[in-house]
């Protein structure tokens, strides 16, 4: 399964951040091998980076590997059929990002929006 997570700048929200993660890991078709791609900006990819490394232990004892990686917008909308779950965090002011658009037209790929 991969999940790609896309932040505003303003987004500072840990706990937002991980009911989010919580929603995406319930998928029901979830793989045994959970890649995590992050968009930035900095601080999205310090909660993700923070997410994967405190849940590792608990979903390896569940038979799950999670891995994390830094991924630039371009190498993503040139793989963005192969994500399962998008998430996109911002504040109420704050309008979907472009890829995050581009994401909702993809079959097969779930969309969540979260804002604080």
């Amino acid at each position: 399964m991969i999940i790609a997570v896309e932040g505003t700048k303003e987004f500072q929200d840990y706990e937002t951040f991980m009911r989010a993660m919580g929603v995406a890991l319930s998928n029901p078709s979830l793989d045994s091998d959970i890649q995590v791609w992050s968009l930035g900006p900095h601080k999205i990819n310090s909660f993700t980076a923070a997410f994967c490394n405190s849940s590792e232990h608990f979903l390896k004892l569940k038979g799950f590997k999670i891995s994390f990686y830094k991924v630039s917008h371009q190498w993503v909308a040139e793989n963005l059929n192969s994500v399962n779950y998008y998430g996109f965090f911002g504040l109420l002011k704050d309008s979907e990002s472009r890829m995050c658009k581009a994401a909702q037209l993809v079959e097969g790929c779930e969309v969540g929006i979260f804002r604080s």
